[in-house]
């Protein structure tokens, strides 16, 4: 469906115009808040919002930092899909969003969700607190912007609220600060904005790390939680300490072997050398984050591929690969050509069930690792 077309077609009817809105946004997010759209008569405030949204399963883990019967404020609520899962949850709920119109649609889904348990304020939320000193919680929730119009953000203090320049106020209003950032996010830089005894998740899918979680208090630990799908999860966790420790070893791939590829949230948290250390698996180079074993890892954080062959990277080799291999993945890892090059280059064309890693090995070769999927990783799974 063309929706710009329909919106030049019904230009000047605002009943119109708010049911492609509608129509477009539910388009639009029909993947990720597939449990949320269930509801017939929930609404969406506008383009960006939808947009910007949590994921449905994204706010269920968020919930995990929470218990029923908390008292939480979501000071950055925007479409509202973290505030509504706290407050499915059994959590007695504070929205504050800024913008009226959004507040607006919040305080309607809330009313069509069915939660009597959510309040909603439509104000600045660092400026309510303020006034509001009476005011306290056992959880404070924040997902401070990440866009404006100079674009994307790589602090936290130039994301709006800034939390590194009320960090006081936010801490002495509740038991547990969470405040949810951008994955582009540096870990180390993030930590020395906020000079607190903090925890970090990352919570990703298969394909991307999506968020960079920091919980105030914590241990100084990094967990990273894979969403994998059929209500599974993978969870890995460790102390910075401990990769600074770790010496990996090294090895040759060879076919027959297991290759293992870190799942994205895994690779963010640069635990790269304990990976091997843990797990008893080779780094194919020091550069090169995949890792080669010659028996099954059940418990890798990362996807399992059977080696089928290695293929050096040369005029030969990149024959063979054409005429064998017409249809399929291509990857590269500490590669001279990213992975769009490469294929153009084997003229292969993406699909099927093998993927091939063009990739620098501990003898400083270059070769193209031919692999197809194996079962998933079952270690560290928990059902969501």
């Amino acid at each position: 469906m063309d929706f710009n077309k329909l919106r030049l077609k019904y230009a000047g009817d605002a009943g119109k115009m708010d049911e492609i809105l509608q129509a477009e946004c539910r388009h639009k997010t029909a993947r990720k808040l597939a449990d949320t759209l269930a509801c017939e008569g929930f609404r969406f405030p506008s383009l960006s919002v939808a947009e910007m949204a949590t994921s449905d399963v994204v706010a269920h883990e968020h919930c995990r930092l929470v218990s029923p019967g908390d008292r939480v404020i979501d000071m950055t609520s925007g479409l509202g899909i973290d505030t509504f899962a706290f407050a499915r949850s059994g959590c007695d709920v504070t929205a504050v969003e800024l913008d009226p119109v959004t507040a607006r649609e919040i305080i309607h889904n809330a009313a069509v969700l069915g939660l009597d348990n959510v309040s909603i304020i439509n104000d600045d939320s660092v400026r309510w607190l303020r006034e509001n000193p009476g005011e306290s919680f056992d959880v404070i929730f924040i997902d401070p912007a990440r866009r404006d119009n100079r674009g994307r953000h790589f602090a936290l203090a130039d994301c709006v609220p800034d939390v590194t320049s009320c960090l006081d106020l936010l801490l002495s209003r509740c038991r547990r600060l969470v405040i949810k950032s951008s994955p582009m996010l540096d870990i180390a830089a993030v930590r020395r904005e906020l000079p607190r005894a903090q925890s970090t998740l990352l919570i990703g899918t298969r394909g991307e790390c999506k968020e960079l979680v920091t919980v105030i208090p914590g241990d100084g630990s990094i967990t990273c939680i894979t969403m994998l799908g059929d209500n599974r999860r993978n969870e890995f966790k460790f102390d910075p300490a401990d990769e600074t420790a770790a010496i990996a070893t090294f090895g040759l791939p060879a076919a027959g072997g297991f290759l293992y590829e870190p799942y994205p949230a895994v690779m963010k948290s640069g635990a790269v050398k304990l990976l091997s250390t843990r797990f008893g698996v080779a780094k194919l180079h020091v550069n090169t984050h995949l890792y080669y074993s010659p028996v099954p890892v059940h418990d890798f954080p990362g996807d399992e591929f059977v080696i089928e062959g290695i293929v050096p990277f040369d005029k030969k080799g990149i024959k063979s690969i054409t005429a064998r291999y017409p249809v399929i993945n291509v990857a590269t890892r500490n590669f001279p050509l990213p992975a769009p090059d490469l294929a153009r280059r084997l003229k292969t064309k993406d699909g099927g069930d093998r993927k091939l890693f063009g990739s620098t090995v501990n003898n400083s070769e270059r070769v193209m690792i031919i692999s197809r999927t194996s079962a998933p990783s079952s270690g560290g799974l928990r059902a969501l």
